[in-house]
This record gives structure tokens, sequence and C-alpha cells, in this order.
């Protein structure tokens, strides 16, 4: 009872994160309200566990996941339901050069104004993670490749901090993230701007 005690927030965020990210793999439109619940009981959690890039993560994935709420509703054509398409060339190079960058420079902030253990990884695995929640709003489907590598960083990260259930969460949302990648191939509209 006294690790359901000390332990019952972090369970219900990872249980309600799982639930969302496994309705994404099914392109189910749940998966932003079940998403945004979890977003802001991680907010407080990586904060409390001092990852302040990863807490700040929560809170700019909570704007982006309202925007590709709406985008999955009427991002197509004609102002319809998003298909799930390959990655744009153009994409590509903005989400590397941001990623890079993006991560340098956070890395610089955190190494300056925060008592941050683990300053490269996280804020590493904030832009990262920016990059490719930005593709899952534009449903392109190389998302689930890139949450694959961002989750495979992310366990061991979270096994430093003492979030045991969180790095258990992450090695499902691992298997969840190749999951939704087959899912998604099936669903894949060919496109013309790849």
């Amino acid at each position: 009872m006294i690790w359901l005690t000390t332990n019952g927030f972090e369970l219900t965020a990872a249980i309600i994160t799982a639930v969302s990210i496994w309705l994404a793999t099914r392109e189910h439109i749940a998966y932003y309200p079940t998403g945004l619940v979890a977003l802001a009981m991680y907010t407080w959690l990586f904060y409390g566990a001092k990852l302040y890039a990863e807490s700040v993560l929560q809170i700019v994935c909570f704007v982006l996941m309202v925007y590709g709420w709406y985008e999955w509703l009427h991002g197509g054509t004609n102002r319809d339901e998003l298909p799930v398409t390959k990655t744009p060339r153009w994409a590509w190079s903005a989400g590397i050069v941001s990623g890079i960058a993006g991560s340098v420079i956070v890395i610089a902030v955190q190494l300056r104004y925060t008592d941050n253990p683990n300053p490269y990884l996280d804020s590493s695995l904030l832009v990262w993670s920016l990059v490719a929640q930005w593709m899952t709003a534009r449903k392109w489907i190389e998302n689930w490749i890139l949450w694959v590598g961002i989750n495979t960083i992310s366990i061991p990260l979270y096994v430093t901090r003492d979030l045991w259930i969180t790095a258990v969460l992450y090695i499902a949302l691992w298997i969840l993230a190749i999951v939704g990648y087959f899912q998604w191939r099936r669903t894949l509209v060919p496109s013309a701007s790849a």
C-alpha cells in the first residue's frame, strides 16, 4: 500500500500515456484528449525529478497536441481528415536542423542555469521529441521511427532518476511505436512531395 501511495500518481500517468499512444497507433482521435491529460501529469512528475527539459517538453507538446488534434480532423486536402503520408524531404531537412540546433541551445541553457544531473540527454530528448510530435501531428509515418529512437534513449534516463514506472512505460511505448509504424503503413497514402 505504501508503494501505491508513493507511486500512484506516476502509475496513473503511465497508464493514461500508454492508452493514449495505443489510440494513436489506431489513428483514433481520442489519442488527443487522453494525451493532454497525460502530458499535464508528466509536467509535474518530471519537474519533481529535476528533469526540467522533459517538464518543458510536456508543456510544448501540449500545444503541439492541440494543433495535431485540429490537423487530424481538418488537415486533409478538403479540410477533412488528414491521411497518413511519408515525411516530405523539406520536413526531414527542417527536422534535422531543428533537432541539432535546438539540442545545442537547450544543453547550453541547462548547463548554465539548472542543477539537472543529465542535461545532455534531457535536452536532446526535449528537442527531438518536439520534432517527433510535430511529425505525429502531420501524420507522417516516420514519426514512429523517431519515437523508437527517443524511447530507447529515454529508458535509461528515467532509471537514473528513479522513475521506474516511467522507464517500464517507455519500454511499452517502444513496442507501441513499432506497432504504430506497421498500423499506419496499412493506411499510408502515397505523397507526391516525399
